[in-house]
């Protein structure tokens, strides 16, 4: 069963850690009504492909751009992904 984040959202939470092996956006996508309530995150992010169809870090960075993030700093694992904290504006 596929369920989104938003059902989930605790209000006292103000922190969200991702790491689903390239399905961050969805997960994101999911998450919309509860990211108004998230000052940071952590979410793994890519620079190639690692997983079939995953999202660039770009990506990630636009679309959380349009919820007042912005990615703060990023841990590099290996060329290809990393983790990255994010932090609203």
């Amino acid at each position: 069963k596929v369920d989104i984040l938003d059902n989930y959202y605790k209000p006292e939470f103000n922190f969200l850690s991702i790491d689903v092996q390239g399905y961050e956006l969805e997960v994101l996508k999911g998450a919309t009504n509860s990211l108004g309530g998230i000052d940071a995150m952590i979410l793994e992010v890519n620079r190639a492909e690692v997983y079939e169809g995953c999202p660039m870090v770009e990506e990630l960075d636009s679309f959380l751009k349009d919820f007042g993030f912005s990615r703060l700093s990023t841990r590099w694992q290996t060329k290809s992904w990393g983790d990255a904290l994010y932090a609203k504006d």
